[in-house]
């Protein structure tokens, strides 16, 4: 059995929202085509027609997975933090986007119940995909306040062009998780960003 971790990405600029897992599939970056290969080579090892021995697979995608102090820095949401944290201002490249920001204890859960569906032989899960997101959107300029407000941060925000090469909106549908596997976010992006404030603020004391 397989778990495959892929991302919105695979989706590129979407056609309409909220993105179901059956919207067309145009990644515009680097990452999203190789998330979707990814995905395509998960599907082809799940396939009994290729197979002697096919290995179940079950995708997962994820959308702007914010919350962990580890977190690669020059990610949006830590790198606003960090910023927010040492009063120095955030550069918005752009800032109108609308993205589906999910916090990891609500994606882990996500990924639990995809795990505890799949030894189930009987789940009707194997060759799936299903997205553990929010269905809720906000923009990056708005993200940028709130984390400016929850630290409460003399940083200023500088708007810079943006970057062609981003998405410009997505929202993500869970509701097919929501029905097949139980899942539920229950995160709000405030109580999410403060919680990461609170994980983030010794690792900046220590340095």
């Amino acid at each position: 059995m397989l778990l495959e971790a892929s991302s919105r990405e695979v989706y590129g600029e979407p056609l309409y929202l909220p993105v179901n897992e059956d919207h067309p599939k145009n990644p515009k970056s680097v990452y999203g085509v190789t998330k979707l290969s990814a995905e395509r080579a998960c599907l082809s090892y799940s396939d009994e027609s290729n197979l002697a021995r096919p290995v179940n697979c079950v995708i997962m995608r994820f959308s702007n997975v914010y919350g962990s102090e580890r977190d690669l820095p020059e990610r949006v949401v830590p790198k606003f933090m960090n910023k927010a944290l040492r009063g120095e201002d955030l550069a918005l490249y752009g800032g109108e986007q609308i993205l589906d920001f999910t916090f990891i204890d609500d994606t882990v859960s996500g990924i639990m119940k995809a795990y505890s569906a799949s030894l189930k032989s009987d789940a009707g899960i194997f060759g799936e995909a299903f997205h553990f997101v929010t269905g809720r959107g906000v923009s990056v300029s708005e993200l940028a306040r709130m984390i400016i407000d929850i630290v409460g941060s003399g940083s200023k925000i500088i708007h810079e062009p943006s970057n062609s090469f981003e998405v410009r909106k997505f929202i993500g549908d869970p509701s097919k998780a929501e029905k097949i596997l139980g899942y539920k976010p229950t995160v709000n992006l405030e109580h999410g960003l403060r919680a990461l404030m609170d994980r983030m603020v010794p690792t900046i004391v220590a340095r």
